[in-house]
């Protein structure tokens, strides 16, 4: 940060980074819940600390390629990131633990360096040099190397959607992810990085799974079928279902899902944090929703089940049983 801050409102600062990592780490009690508003009422410097934390995610856009937008949204939405590493990332892009060139050298931001990439509620189509189509969900980032061997799509994070296109070279066409490498042997098909799983679902034609562990452990999945693989074993081999898709329309298509469930998916279209209660998560949901407005779809949730929103901000939202 360029203007001066003292020492108390470092401190505040930290104190909000540090309410805010523990907001993203998971369930949060009545009683820390109470804490924090206790905390935020305190003092003058904790509400302008909150106020800088929650206006975070506009004044990211000047850091490179919307880091600040994809590293907060990977920050709450990856369980594999601890909530030391989400605190220390908040801290640096505060201007309180370092600089903003310090997080993008970090690994988080190497990783974050991409080709294409959508920030968090952002859909974006790309047509390749070599024809093909690419769509990226929310908070999803790409690298692509088009070479004279070989077509190569590296999934960073998040999830994609590609249509291949023919090839007058010949070359093969692959998705490298953390678990496996994939090569397209028909034309379309979509790919979901989890926190330590890949979810491949085949739209057309079929494609063959590589697992890294074990190159030698292979499987060609079919139209119509969806996987999930770790780095060394496969799933069970599942039907694909139209709501499988739907993201791809800008939808989310459920058929009896639990709510905590779809609260997860919805969470993945917003900033800042959106939790489901465990008195509410076991109810059931059917419907179609558009992702472009999630404050709508809660909206649409709260009128259809016995269920109360919680806004406690902006970017902290929780649903609750009514």
């Amino acid at each position: 940060m360029h203007e001066t801050v003292s020492e108390q409102q470092r401190l505040a600062l930290k104190m909000a980074a540090h309410w805010f990592a523990t907001l993203c780490a998971g369930e949060i009690t009545a009683q820390q819940t109470l804490k924090w508003q206790q905390w935020y009422q305190q003092h003058e410097d904790h509400r302008w600390a909150w106020q800088r934390v929650e206006s975070l995610q506009g004044q990211l856009h000047s850091l490179p390629g919307h880091l600040g937008y994809q590293t907060l949204h990977q920050a709450h939405q990856n369980a594999q990131l601890t909530r030391r590493r989400v605190l220390k990332s908040l801290l640096l892009l505060l201007g309180v633990g370092g600089s903003s060139w310090q997080l993008w050298q970090s690994p988080l931001g190497v990783g974050l360096r991409a080709d294409y990439h959508t920030a968090t509620g952002e859909q974006q189509r790309v047509r390749l040099d070599d024809g093909s189509q690419l769509q990226l969900n929310t908070a999803s980032a790409v690298q692509v190397a088009l070479t004279t061997q070989q077509r190569l799509i590296h999934l960073r994070q998040g999830e994609i959607a590609i249509i291949t296109a023919p090839d007058a070279q010949q070359r093969p066409f692959f998705v490298a992810t953390r678990e496996g490498m994939l090569r397209a042997l028909g034309t379309g098909f979509s790919v979901r990085q989890w926190e330590n799983q890949t979810e491949l679902a085949v739209q057309q034609h079929a494609v063959e799974v590589t697992l890294n562990a074990d190159p030698r452990q292979k499987m060609v999945l079919q139209q119509g079928h969806k996987l999930r693989f770790s780095a060394s074993a496969f799933d069970v081999v599942q039907p694909l279902t139209p709501a499988d898709n739907s993201w791809m329309q800008g939808l989310l298509s459920v058929s009896n899902r639990r709510l905590a469930e779809v609260i997860a998916e919805v969470a993945r279209y917003r900033h800042g944090v959106l939790r489901c209660e465990p008195d509410a998560a076991d109810l059931r949901v059917s419907g179609t929703f558009r992702l472009n407005d999630t404050d709508q779809l809660l909206h649409v949730l709260a009128q259809t089940l016995p269920i109360k929103i919680h806004t406690v901000s902006r970017y902290w939202v929780r649903v609750s049983a009514a």
